[in-house]
């Protein structure tokens, strides 16, 4: 008897590979979904932690503004006011200034607008049309409460930390001193390779004599990270006029105003555009021309080039307890 060679076909084994390829393409596309899940999650939850993180510690901060001065009450004749919009009483149109006597400070370290962004801003009844936009500044003031302490023979006074983490403490000799607390966007060097100049949130302290003041001592500095990638920080100052309406405005809006004094100043929104430091590579969910609503800005992010990460706004409106009193 002839012996017989059992097997596969041609056809049979071709039917097998097809098969096979198609099981194995199911699984490297699920394999890739799976990536691209777990990447979206990890931003979002990173994004969460950075902007709530961050949000709470600066509106605790704020929240101290025009702590312990002399009355409880912000706008442009108010020495030692919580809002600094201005370091002189004597400037025209005086805002709130540092103290009296008073001395001259760069006005690039005060509350202003049009600073480091990553993003254009519209005019919102036409949000189309684009031009450079900045962020802004806030920079406050208090004093805070100090307890006199005997250190190694020497009375200090001592009052906690600054928003850098530094210790206040200075000796009684030197008196009372205010301290300065600038909030402002800056470049992060703390980055991956293929990210394009990240932006963070920072917080810049000096402090000066409230006896006889001629500077800020340790202010201008590069500050510490407080929010880490900010495209874009907006704040708004919450203003009581005469009537008794409270009307949420800009900076460079307020210093505008004609009336004297200008009304008073009673509490102040706060809007950031965070983004995660993870990115979602070329993920088509997140659009490369993403628009956002600030506050009263519309914003869109400057470069289209870059990978592409999840971005979220925060916003916080901080009542300055500090500013109530004395109203009628």
């Amino acid at each position: 008897m002839r012996n017989k060679h059992l097997g596969f076909t041609l056809i049979e084994l071709m039917i097998s590979l097809a098969l096979g390829l198609i099981v194995v393409a199911a699984a490297i596309l699920l394999f890739l979904t799976g990536q691209k899940s777990v990447a979206m999650q990890k931003g979002v939850a990173e994004l969460q932690d950075n902007a709530n993180f961050g949000l709470n510690y600066i509106t605790k901060d704020i929240r101290l503004t025009n702590l312990n001065v002399m009355e409880a009450l912000i706008n442009d004749q108010t020495s030692y006011g919580g809002v600094v919009l201005s370091s002189s009483a004597t400037e025209v149109k005086s805002n709130v200034y540092l103290a009296s006597p008073a001395f001259a400070l760069d006005p690039s370290l005060l509350s202003k607008e049009g600073l480091t962004s990553n993003v254009l801003v519209s005019n919102n009844s036409d949000p189309a049309n684009f031009s450079a936009g900045g962020s802004d500044q806030l920079v406050i003031q208090y004093l805070p409460q100090y307890s006199l302490k005997t250190i190694s023979g020497t009375e200090y006074y001592v009052g906690g930390f600054d928003c850098e983490g530094e210790e206040l403490k200075f000796k009684k000799s030197d008196g009372l001193q205010m301290v300065v607390q600038r909030y402002f966007l800056r470049s992060d060097d703390n980055k991956v390779s293929n990210e394009n100049s990240p932006l963070a949130l920072a917080c810049d302290a000096g402090h000066y004599s409230i006896n006889a003041p001629t500077a800020v001592v340790n202010y201008d500095g590069a500050g510490e990270i407080i929010m880490k990638r900010v495209d874009h920080f907006r704040v708004l100052l919450g203003v009581q006029f005469a009537n008794g309406s409270l009307r949420y405005m800009p900076i460079s809006a307020y210093k505008e105003l004609t009336s004297v004094p200008r009304p008073r100043i009673l509490s102040i929104q706060l809007g950031a555009l965070v983004r995660s430091t993870q990115s979602v590579g070329g993920d088509a969910v997140v659009k490369a021309d993403q628009t956002f609503q600030v506050l009263d800005q519309t914003v869109k992010v400057k470069t289209s080039s870059d990978p592409k990460y999840i971005r979220q706004v925060v916003s916080q409106t901080i009542a300055l307890r500090n500013a109530l009193g004395e109203r009628e």
